[in-house]
């Protein structure tokens, strides 16, 4: 009783204000012609009476809370779903006064395909929190919010994209708010119009607007930008954000021309596994000479990267070497083979052993490619599938 009571008080007495913060998700509109930004936009809204600081982070981080799929993205079953992100990034809070809204967006062309006729569906969850702002924000207790919405989209050759939006992106490269400007960098390079291609190709030499320099010859993908990717691996320096990049999109460029290049980044850092496998990915079959000796050496990280590169040669000839490293005593060593298998054949072994390591899994494996090996499809590792049961 005495709980009803005081529920009662807190809610008719008006001295007492509790805030409250409501999200939403929209599109300005539902259908975009190919090649147009499309931005999904989350406002905020403080309908409580008092002020509310909300959290804040870099809307394209992995800690701002949105969690977004459209249709065209990887099924979580694909063998090319992405692995999931971590890191560090900064966060912080914002005051939101009682009545106000604040909305931020995010380029939906950035991290998704969407440059296709056809219809779209957006899946997008927003988790956020707030706290009162008369409190130490980092250390208040806080309401945590959580938005999940659905929405519908058109991409039709038939809506028209004129020169003047492209124009007003160019021209925010030049606005004196920094922010403005990396926006505006960020979008085009994720459109990639083959009419400002002069303009793309001048981000590599542009301090500021580097950073997209490797997304935007990737998305241009025309000889003299895939050339440049080359290029950029030369002027930038091994391990930063540009330079892993332009490895990782040079790789997925598919021609092999590039294998030495990728294989010459690869090894100047073999403790680096991306750049182990972009060399592996470009170089197929080349690739195997390579990681055969880390097989056999005593770097166990140089060993293990070595493993799970075996995955992205898309060679039948790999297969016979993880099946022997299957049967390695080290767990490390059989999961990374078991991961290169399925890789390789999108197979998988549907049933669960209660055991921590892999090595059970061993004789279904061999028994498979005893029986179907000369005739099994090997899958490169930009062949994207579902995975099929082995047996």
């Amino acid at each position: 009783m005495a709980a009803r009571c005081l529920m009662v008080i807190f809610l008719c007495c008006p001295t007492i204000a509790v805030g409250q913060v409501t999200g939403r998700f929209f599109l300005q509109k539902d259908t975009f012609a190919p090649g147009e930004p499309v931005f999904l936009y989350f406002e905020a809204t403080n309908s409580g009476t008092e002020t509310q600081n909300v959290y804040r982070a870099d809307p394209y981080s992995f800690c701002s809370g949105y969690q977004i799929k459209v249709s065209t993205d990887p099924a979580p079953t694909s063998s090319c779903a992405p692995l999931g992100g971590g890191g560090s990034c900064f966060s912080s809070y914002a005051p939101l006064e009682p009545g106000q809204s604040r909305a931020e967006r995010i380029l939906l062309n950035y991290d998704h395909k969407i440059g296709a006729d056809g219809s779209y569906d957006v899946q997008a969850v927003q988790a956020l929190s707030y706290a009162p702002a008369g409190q130490v924000y980092f250390s208040a207790a806080k309401t945590s919010l959580e938005v999940r919405q659905q929405l519908h989209f058109r991409v039709d050759s038939s809506a028209s994209l004129d020169d003047i939006t492209l124009e007003s992106w160019v021209e925010l490269l030049r606005s004196a708010d920094p922010p403005t400007r990396r926006e505006a960098a960020r979008t085009l390079a994720s459109l990639a119009p083959k009419s400002l291609e002069d303009l793309l190709m001048g981000f590599a030499d542009n301090a500021e607007f580097r950073e997209w320099a490797p997304l935007a010859f990737h998305r241009l993908n025309t000889p003299r930008s895939i050339a440049a990717l080359a290029a950029l691996l030369h002027k930038t320096e091994l391990g930063t954000y540009e330079h892993s990049m332009s490895a990782k999109f040079l790789a997925e460029s598919g021609d092999p021309q590039w294998f030495p290049v990728l294989l010459e980044v690869a090894q100047r850092d073999m403790k680096n596994g991306n750049y182990v496998y972009n060399a592996a990915e470009s170089g197929e079959d080349k690739m195997l000479p390579v990681l055969l000796p880390l097989l056999r050496g005593t770097d166990e990280d140089s060993r293990q990267i070595a493993i799970s590169a075996l995955a992205y040669t898309g060679s039948p000839a790999a297969i016979p070497i993880l099946l022997n490293l299957l049967r390695h005593a080290d767990s490390e060593t059989a999961e990374r083979a078991v991961y290169g298998l399925r890789l390789l054949t999108h197979r998988t072994i549907t049933s669960v052993n209660s055991g921590d390591n892999q090595q059970w899994q061993y004789p279904r494996w061999s028994q498979w490619w005893d029986r179907e090996g000369s005739r099994a499809h090997v899958f490169k590792a930009a062949e994207c599938g579902e995975f099929t049961p082995l047996d």
